[in-house]
């Protein structure tokens, strides 16, 4: 009887461990939320379950985004993370529960590089290797609405360029325009 027992036991452990190994690789990130930073682009966010998060690591690259139907999918690598704030205290323009019910309960958040994503209907997924950005089995559908600064269906992976950046065109347009000046000069001196 005491062997029947502690064989029972050990079927139960090994059923329950097999179960939280089956909840954990159900899905690392529960919500999806997604912020128009007013100027072109938007910036992702995925709510990490197991609790504070050191860096934004990815074994996928970071979240893949395809238009649907299923035109363009564009990859946009995380590249921060926020811990300790609520949901709401994020500002979100939009988001999704991606494992029911527990939305918004672990406050821990991993936000992407800004990217171009306009209002539409899209496919999010971040891949089936473990550890920090698994998600389920599959890509978490769901339409994006609220996007004010990207036209409507837009996908890409160009940022609106930095101010340095500008400044960099402006003077290459400038010196462009000033070497095809001395050069028309040039041509008209010798004729």
């Amino acid at each position: 009887m005491k062997k029947f027992k502690s064989k029972t036991l050990a079927l139960v452990a090994s059923a329950a461990a097999l179960a939280l190994v089956g909840t954990a690789a159900q899905a690392h990130l529960t919500t999806f939320g997604y912020l128009d930073n007013g100027n072109g682009t938007v910036t992702l966010f995925g709510e990490h379950w197991h609790g504070d998060l050191s860096s934004a690591y990815s074994a996928n690259g970071g979240v893949h985004v395809s238009n649907v139907p299923v035109t363009l999918t564009v990859t946009v690598p995380w590249i921060g993370v926020i811990n300790n704030v609520s949901i709401a205290g994020m500002g979100f323009t939009g988001y999704a529960d991606t494992f029911t019910g527990i939305s918004g309960a672990y406050q821990d958040w991993m936000y992407t590089a800004p990217l171009v994503l306009g209002n539409g209907t899209y496919d999010f997924y971040t891949g089936p290797n473990c550890c920090v950005d698994e998600m389920d089995s599959g890509p978490v559908r769901f339409t994006v609405s609220g996007i004010t600064s990207v036209p409507d269906g837009d996908l890409g992976n160009a940022g609106v360029p930095e101010p340095a950046t500008w400044a960099m065109m402006i003077m290459g347009f400038g010196l462009t325009g000033a070497a095809m000046r001395r050069r028309k000069a040039a041509s008209l001196s010798i004729a």
